[in-house]
C-alpha cells in the first residue's frame, strides 16, 4: 500500500461518507488509481481542533508515500488546516467554508447556544492568510460553485490568493450552488481526479 497514491476524503458539516456523493467520488478516484480513503467526522459536540485532531491521526497512520486530501465545506476547513501541519502530495479544497478569524466579524453571531459559542471561539484561533503561508501541499485545487453564498465565494477567492505556490488551480462551477453531489460540481472532481500529479 505504500507505493499507492491515497486520496483522503473529508465530508462537509454534519455529513457522512456513507452518503452515494462520497461513495461516488471514491469511486471516480478509485478509477484514477488511487487508494480512497472515506474519513467520517464525529461532528456532535466537536470543534474544528478536534475535527482536525481526529483526522490527522487517521492520516498519519497511512503508509502511503504520497497522500492527497479532499474536503468539502467545513472538511474543506479540515483539510486545509491539516495540510499546514503535515506533507501533502495535492489538495483539493472543494467550497472552502468561511469561518476563519477574517471572517467571524461579519457574523452576525447573537443568541449562540453555548455550543455554538464555543465552535465559534474556536474558529477565531484559525487565521486563513497564515494557514495559507505554513500549508506544505505541493499542488492545490480550489472548486466552487458560482451560485454559491457571496461570503463563501469571498473566502475561496481571498484564499487562494494567499496561497503562495505555482502548482495552484481555481475552478468556478456555472449555475452550481452548495451542493457536491450535483452532477456539475461530480464531472469538475472527476476532471480534477484526472488532473491531479
Amino acid at each position: 500500500m505504500s507505493d499507492h497514491k491515497t486520496i483522503f476524503i473529508v465530508p462537509g458539516f454534519r455529513q457522512s461518507t456513507s452518503s452515494v456523493a462520497y461513495k461516488n467520488i471514491a469511486k471516480m478516484f478509485a478509477t484514477s488509481g488511487f487508494h480512497p480513503v472515506l474519513v467520517d467526522i464525529s461532528w456532535k459536540g466537536t470543534t474544528i481542533s478536534t475535527n482536525v485532531e481526529h483526522f490527522l491521526k487517521k492520516f498519519k497512520k497511512s503508509p502511503a508515500s504520497k497522500k492527497y486530501i479532499l474536503g468539502f465545506s467545513y472538511g474543506a476547513m479540515i483539510a486545509f488546516i491539516a495540510a499546514a501541519e503535515v506533507k501533502v502530495e495535492g489538495l483539493i479544497l472543494c467550497s472552502l467554508s468561511p469561518y476563519f478569524s477574517e471572517d467571524l466579524k461579519d457574523l452576525k453571531n447573537k443568541n449562540l447556544s453555548s455550543l455554538a459559542r464555543l465552535r465559534y471561539e474556536d474558529f477565531a484561533k484559525f487565521n486563513s492568510g497564515s494557514i495559507a503561508k505554513k500549508t506544505r501541499a505541493k499542488q492545490i485545487l480550489m472548486i466552487y460553485g458560482a451560485s454559491e453564498a457571496r461570503a463563501l465565494v469571498a473566502r475561496v477567492k481571498k484564499t487562494f490568493d494567499q496561497i503562495n505556490l505555482s502548482q495552484k488551480s481555481l475552478i468556478s462551477i456555472a449555475r452550481t450552488e452548495h451542493e457536491i453531489g450535483s452532477a456539475k460540481y461530480m464531472g469538475t472532481i472527476r476532471e480534477a481526479a484526472a488532473s491531479l500529479s
